[in-house]
């Protein structure tokens, strides 16, 4: 669901008002080279949901999971061509790399009884260049993304008294340029607000992807060339104000934010809650309606702001530093990223 992104875009705000009722409105910071977001994962939800996909009759448990969160760090800044014009652009790294073992009861319906596992490990990472542009309702756009995901499945099926070791390996490479985008967000965001958001993308790249028997040396790769535009169109809206409790950093009153993609099933959504602050504390993804991701804001940094590495937590915090700190516009990127890499690997 890479509409996400604009939905992450425009909430990223300080609160408007003091008042009981949140409102959140613009707000404009400028990053700086080494700024960072870190988000931490909750529960099993991503290799539950990975294991169900793959074998929803006979999944049992998930195991070794380094329940590793993701973390999005500000790495360059410069002058780029835009629209025909010199625009200013700063570039984010997203990198997120997990590994956990899946067991299966009999996957494969052999018959012995005994369990078959397959371990998995997911690295992805992804450079954006995002420009600012002062427009209603929008501070940034994002202008470039390069991804890499990189996704590798050793399957251990055991049948009998003998075991077959297979490898799956999927590395995708892609990026994507930003065509066109239209956005009809209300100033003052609030409860029962609605908007929708259209963008159009040219992606190109390569997919690869290949299935062995271990120690098969002949093991080719199957090569995709991509090269494809598509124009989607999310609805936002806001649906409540609702207080969350982090792992990590304490309790906050926020916002609850539903998107959906146009055409997609009614199962397949984001919640975002964003904090009074303007700080995204928590995203929920579903996928045909059951959760299969769920993280925390865990850590940061804002040098522009005075906020160290090792500052306190968020609680601790939050009439604070937090509480003058606009919210940075990189931290939209994260969920799509992370959302866009499990469907794929569930399609």
């Amino acid at each position: 669901m890479r509409k996400i992104i604009a939905l992450m875009i425009c909430t990223l705000f300080l609160a408007g008002s003091n008042d009981a009722e949140l409102i959140l409105s613009e707000e404009d910071v400028e990053p700086t080279i080494g700024d960072f977001f870190q988000y931490e994962m909750v529960g099993n939800y991503y290799p539950d949901s990975l294991g169900n996909a793959i074998d929803e009759e006979n999944y049992l448990r998930v195991e070794n999971y380094d329940g590793n969160g993701m973390r999005m760090e500000v790495i360059d800044k410069g002058e780029t061509s835009f629209e025909g014009e010199t625009v200013d652009y700063f570039a984010m790294m997203m990198t997120w790399d997990t590994s956990f073992t899946l067991y299966f009861d009999d996957a494969w319906g052999d018959g012995d009884g005994k369990e078959d596992t397959i371990e998995v490990s997911n690295v992805l990472s992804s450079e954006i260049w995002q420009v600012n542009e002062g427009l209603f309702g929008l501070n940034t756009t994002d202008i470039k993304k390069t991804d890499k995901n990189e996704l590798k499945m050793i399957m251990t099926l055991n049948e009998y008294e003998e075991q077959t070791v297979i490898i799956g390996e999927s590395i995708e490479e892609i990026e994507i340029e930003l065509l066109s985008t239209s956005n009809n967000q209300p100033n003052g965001t609030k409860v029962g607000d609605v908007w929708t958001m259209s963008t159009t993308e040219r992606t190109t790249g390569t997919s690869r992807d290949r299935t062995c028997e271990e120690n098969d040396e002949d093991c080719e790769w199957e090569i995709e060339e991509i090269d494809l535009e598509e124009t989607v169109t999310s609805t936002s809206e806001v649906l409540t104000e609702v207080s969350v409790k982090t792992m990590s950093a304490g309790t906050f009153e926020t916002l609850e934010i539903k998107d959906i993609d146009e055409g997609e099933d009614s199962g397949n959504y984001t919640l975002l809650y964003v904090s009074d602050t303007g700080i995204p504390i928590k995203m929920m993804f579903y996928s045909e309606g059951e959760l299969s991701m769920n993280s925390h804001l865990e850590s940061y940094r804002v040098n522009a702001w005075g906020v160290c590495e090792n500052c306190p937590s968020l609680e601790e915090d939050a009439d604070g530093l937090l509480g003058d700190l606009p919210a940075l516009p990189f931290l939209m990127s994260l969920a799509t990223i992370a959302l866009i890499a499990h469907r794929n690997r569930l399609q």
